[in-house]
């Protein structure tokens, strides 16, 4: 059967565009020495010891505060690659058999990778062909027809039934598959080294494309490309290992 696989890579917008839907965790009250209970203390000495210690245990506080509201603020950003709302595609990945080509490597736009993609799918859907993906009907396709909807491309009526419910059966999610009727998230790496046919590369995830692919240094920005010409052939080999490629 006439397949292609493919992955896509995201990142996070500019804070500048995002910030607007960060929520910060509220902030302590500023420090008041009314704060500190003096009871029944009537030596003016041991009150202003104790107003001095639990000056000094505040602002510790409020110190400890200030960095899980920063350590919060990084986690938030850290996965603003996954919504749509805070992220943008980078890059697509598409292998048909051995060969494999990077969608924006040449410095494509969002929307010039966006429409390049969807001409893809035109072509496919209009053969008869698949296009193949782990995870692909959960997060892939809905993050490029959203990016799509934001950016005015125009997505292929064919991409999801009437309802708007259902995606084309064009579309292959290996993990779908592989829940086997249930609703079963399970990574493509895990899934993979069970197999046996190999994984993701040691302290390298998704989570790390982005600031490889955009640091402007050549040797970072193969490893991105490496990355992701990896979970390509993840990809194909456990479609093969599952009967969808033969």
């Amino acid at each position: 059967m006439n397949m292609l696989i493919f992955d896509i890579e995201t990142g996070p917008l500019p804070w500048e565009q995002i910030a607007q839907f960060y929520e910060a965790p509220p902030e302590l009250p500023p420090w008041e020495d009314a704060m500190c209970k003096m009871g029944n203390l009537k030596d003016e000495a041991k009150r202003a010891e104790k107003l001095a210690a639990a000056t000094a245990d505040y602002a510790a506080l409020m110190a400890a505060d200030s960095s899980k509201r920063d350590a919060h603020k990084c986690h938030w950003a850290s996965r603003a690659a996954l919504s749509p709302m805070t992220g943008r595609v980078l890059a697509i990945g598409i292998q048909k058999e051995e060969r494999t080509c990077v969608i924006g490597i040449d410095g494509e736009t969002e929307p010039e990778i966006l429409e390049i993609f969807w001409n893809v799918y035109k072509k496919y859907h209009g053969n008869g062909g698949r296009l193949v993906g782990w995870n692909s009907n959960g997060f892939d396709v809905p993050f490029l027809v959203r990016r799509s909807w934001f950016h005015g491309v125009v997505v292929p009526e064919s991409v999801r039934d009437k309802t708007g419910r259902y995606l084309s059966s064009t579309f292959v999610d290996l993990m779908q598959l592989w829940g086997c009727g249930a609703r079963e998230y399970e990574k493509l790496d895990t899934v993979c080294r069970w197999t046996g046919i190999g994984g993701k590369p040691d302290g390298v995830d998704g989570g790390h494309f982005a600031a490889l692919w955009n640091s402007g240094d050549e040797a970072s920005r193969m490893a991105a490309i490496d990355y992701l010409k990896n979970d390509l052939f993840l990809t194909y080999k456990i479609a093969e290992r599952m009967g969808v490629i033969s």
